[in-house]
């Protein structure tokens, strides 16, 4: 068996390195454009805030060259592929030094071509502003932090996860001035109910000017006193002078090498079977290019988080060795992050979600303050949030905020318990383990599951 990968995504790594293990007869061909395996985009915070230098970028990747060769995986960097035919299995690369044409035969393909972040193009133009910043790749990323560290005044278009962490690591430094510019009217509101965007608006430093329920328009190029800055335009009418602009929205599938090779959804995402199968059976689609089934009902979501890439890699690479594959589970987009010093959790549907879905639901919202007399945690707070169907107390979702880490561990209870499809009720008998140096005082998931009886 001779399986070609195209693509050094997170996916594409994962989807080698099981080919390997599962199989290790399975020839596998890695097939990446660049010379970067598995980079994070998310590894430009890190810089800012200090945990390693622009000039140590390559720690921002987890795929590693000597690792993948020493499973047997063969690896072509700097190789970017030109074509597939799909009749006779053949695929044709080019090395991006010499510039030689190479084909390739294959037994089944997997697509793991990652994604991009949009960017929006000039007016009656197809580029894009040069002080319009995006972030995917390491080559971007290193770009796009020498312009922001360049930069006194940036505007972040999205209070998204991207948008926000990327404000909480720019916070700390006093010559940065933020502005996030988001349409809706809360931060992180794919992921959040109010009462958890209402706490984490209460950590947001003033000196940020976060402007809600506010789009972006357009952009253009202005002098102010012999200095070019640029000119953020907003539908509202009103403007704002920046010296970069960062677009930190949900980025696109690449999807241009396949296009009318293998069905596509409206939103150019990749249709797949739960297998991971295209329209072609020999053809595998994962990572970034597919939608997954999300949430209590498995409605098809695009969900572009490096833990479902992984996931996606294993259920193709478990197809094309194993006799008796597993289909993909539901995913519950769980999430966890840090944003101007409290941490965030989420896990399965948010009331919005129930709501457009026509749900009947209730919820239950408790805070703590209290940790433990044994070792007291200064102005410790935790603030729960649990969604679950009224009639069968089915939980359907999770959500956090605390000013300590450790709390967000909860959350990977509460997500199993969402996937097992347990009712709220049973949070009474969650069992947790308990140390009085360790735990705190109150077992806080047995809380919130005696408040559903008390319902």
């Amino acid at each position: 068996m001779k399986v070609i990968v195209i693509g050094g995504s997170h996916a594409g790594i994962a989807a080698s390195k099981f080919l390997k293990k599962l199989d290790p007869t399975t020839t596998v061909c890695l097939i990446e454009k660049s010379n970067v395996l598995g980079f994070i985009p998310s590894s430009i915070n890190l810089i800012f805030k200090g945990l390693f230098s622009a000039d140590e970028m390559e720690k921002g990747e987890v795929g590693d060259q000597e690792t993948l060769e020493h499973l047997g995986i063969q690896l072509l960097l700097e190789t970017t592929v030109k074509n597939i035919d799909l009749k006779k299995k053949e695929v044709f690369y080019q090395d991006n030094a010499t510039k030689q044409i190479t084909t390739e035969t294959f037994d089944k393909l997997i697509l793991a071509m990652g994604s991009d972040r949009f960017a929006p193009l000039i007016p009656e133009s197809e580029a894009v502003h040069s002080s319009i910043i995006t972030y995917k790749s390491r080559a971007k990323t290193i770009e796009a932090y020498q312009k922001i560290n360049d930069s006194n005044q940036i505007a972040i278009v999205g209070a998204g996860l991207i948008g926000l962490e990327l404000a909480s690591s720019l916070a700390t430094k006093s010559t940065k001035k933020i502005t996030i510019i988001e349409q809706m009217n809360r931060p992180v509101f794919r992921y959040f109910d109010e009462e958890i965007t209402d706490i984490l608006l209460q950590h947001i430093p003033e000196s940020i000017d976060l402007r809600l329920s506010e789009s972006f328009n357009q952009c253009q190029t202005v002098k102010i006193d012999e200095r070019e800055q640029l000119e953020v335009q907003f539908f509202s009418g009103q403007t704002k002078l920046v010296d970069a602009c960062v677009f930190a929205v949900n980025p696109k599938p690449e999807v241009a090498l396949v296009e009318g090779l293998v069905d596509l959804d409206f939103d150019q995402t990749i249709l797949v079977n739960d297998f991971m199968q295209t329209s072609d059976p020999d053809v595998y689609a994962i990572g970034d290019l597919i939608k997954l089934p999300f949430g209590f009902h498995g409605e098809p979501a695009y969900l572009p988080l490096i833990g479902n890439a992984r996931k996606t890699a294993l259920v193709a690479a478990s197809h094309i060795t194993l006799a008796d594959p597993k289909p993909i589970p539901t995913s519950q987009r769980s999430i966890g992050t840090e944003i101007f010093g409290v941490f965030l959790g989420s896990s399965g549907i948010t009331q919005d979600e129930a709501d457009f879905y026509g749900l009947e639901t209730s919820s239950i919202t408790k805070t703590y303050t209290h940790f433990s007399n044994y070792h007291p945690v200064k102005d410790f707070f935790v603030t729960f949030k649990v969604l679950y169907d009224t009639k069968t107390k089915q939980l359907f979702g999770a959500q956090l905020i605390s000013n300590q880490k450790d709390m967000l561990d909860l959350l990977n209870v509460l997500t199993q318990m969402i996937v097992d499809q347990t009712k709220v009720d049973d949070l009474v008998f969650s069992e947790l383990y308990y140390n009085p140096k360790l735990s705190p005082s109150t077992n806080f998931l047995a809380d919130l599951g005696l408040e559903s009886l008390l319902k």
